[in-house]
């Protein structure tokens, strides 16, 4: 395996100077999370045939990890990729996060066992093809319980040549990055330099002689412009988004992230004990006015576009008294309130766990730690300024994870659980 240097030439420190940081399991599995979250928010972002489908890109680290990492800090990647994710994207109280625990988890298991097995007889490819088809499958069958019923069989043929297709693609992505990687050399005592490209860096890995611009993708970000500047001159899009945040700040200002998420809990276990479907409705409703007042982003469409989908979906099971026909799909009766039981429920559950899941939640213990320390890495990555190019993927990555790696080094880096 090559050094993977860059261009430039231009010699950072050696890995030598830093190799005590790759034998800190607790710090390395700490940024390969916050990659997991980073890649997770955006594939959140992209479209999806199924609410819970995922293309599995935030998978890419959990690859790099395989042969990096000893097999408790493995899995304790896998649970922090998870609840950074479901933090994230506002899916903690959803059935979104039980589908993706359950096939991160089992993938996670899987590929460790596959890697194992095989040796090096076995590639990323293999091995991520092995992860992509349990998950998939993993998340069919609970799907098939917990939202479609029986049809779930008509549509796991294409979940698996999905996770076959999209396994194949980020294996082959994981090799080549290994391959070219300078931050994975370093890691695994292959090279002797972790080169930086650049000479001097602040205490988010930045280039203190340039000027990058001040925009910030973080969602979560401070608002420097207050709803009060707002000017009739701004695109409607911008003023409905000047207002949403604004309401952000008032409730995060009025709750802690803690009594958010333990009034979500509590509201959840109430809600699912709830049978009647205009309750359920009501419900639903109340969730998306929580949503609006928390400042969340959200949409109608998509919402009713899901449920349709799940109501659909267990109409083609036929159950109970036929109502009337569409085409050739008979609605039946038992099947129809089920559909919409199933649908408010899906749907309420991803309204709550937006509304009551905050940025800052904490969790408790060693494990809490980890995730906390993810998140701090986290925001180094959406404040970093530097361009990540098409045709300079592999080594625009590379760089972001040196850079930030980097920052955390020149500020002292975060505490963090040793080696054990």
């Amino acid at each position: 395996m090559s050094g993977g240097s860059d261009p430039s030439g231009l010699a950072g420190p050696a890995c030598g100077a830093v190799r005590s940081r790759f034998a800190d399991y607790a710090d390395v599995t700490a940024l390969l999370a916050a990659f997991c979250f980073f890649l997770s928010a955006i594939e959140y972002m992209l479209p999806k045939p199924l609410p819970f489908m995922r293309l599995g890109i935030a998978n890419l680290p959990i690859l790099l990890a395989v042969d990096l990492l000893p097999f408790n800090w493995f899995l304790v990647l896998s649970a922090a990729k998870v609840v950074g994710m479901s933090i994230v994207s506002g899916t903690l109280f959803s059935y979104v996060a039980l589908f993706s625990l359950a096939g991160t988890l089992v993938a996670a298991l899987v590929m460790r066992g596959v890697r194992r097995t095989g040796g090096r007889m076995v590639s990323l490819v293999g091995v991520s093809i092995a992860g992509a088809v349990t998950s998939n499958a993993m998340q069919m069958l609970i799907a098939r319980f917990v939202i479609f019923g029986e049809v779930a069989w008509l549509i796991a043929p294409l979940f698996l040549v999905t996770g076959l297709v999209t396994g194949t693609v980020m294996g082959w992505f994981a090799e080549f990055f290994i391959e070219h990687s300078t931050w994975y050399s370093c890691a695994m005592g292959q090279t002797d330099e972790l080169e930086l490209n650049d000479a001097t860096f602040d205490e988010r890995g930045e280039d203190l002689g340039k000027d990058r611009g001040s925009t910030n993708t973080n969602e979560y970000a401070s608002v420097t412009t207050s709803a009060s500047t707002a000017s009739a001159t701004l695109p409607v899009r911008a003023r409905k988004n000047q207002a949403r945040y604004a309401r952000r700040e008032r409730y995060e200002f009025l709750l802690k992230p803690w009594a958010s998420a333990l009034a979500g809990f509590v509201v959840a276990l109430i809600f699912l004990v709830q049978q009647e479907i205009l309750v359920k409705a009501a419900f639903l409703a109340l969730f998306i006015a929580w949503t609006w007042l928390a400042g969340k982003r959200f949409s109608l469409v998509s919402t009713l576009v899901v449920s349709a989908g799940i109501v659909v979906a267990n109409l083609l099971i036929p159950s109970g008294k036929v109502l009337f026909k569409l085409g050739l799909l008979a609605v039946t009766q038992f099947a129809l309130i089920e559909g919409i039981s199933k649908a408010l429920t899906f749907e309420g559950l991803m309204y709550l766990s937006k509304a009551a899941i905050m940025p800052g939640l904490h969790f408790p213990g060693r494990f809490g730690a980890i995730i906390a320390q993810a998140f701090q890495y986290y925001d180094r990555i959406i404040e970093y300024r530097g361009k990540v190019h098409a045709k300079t993927m592999v080594r625009d990555i590379d760089m972001l994870m040196r850079r930030v790696w980097a920052s955390a080094r020149l500020a002292g880096g975060p505490a963090t659980a040793k080696k054990s």
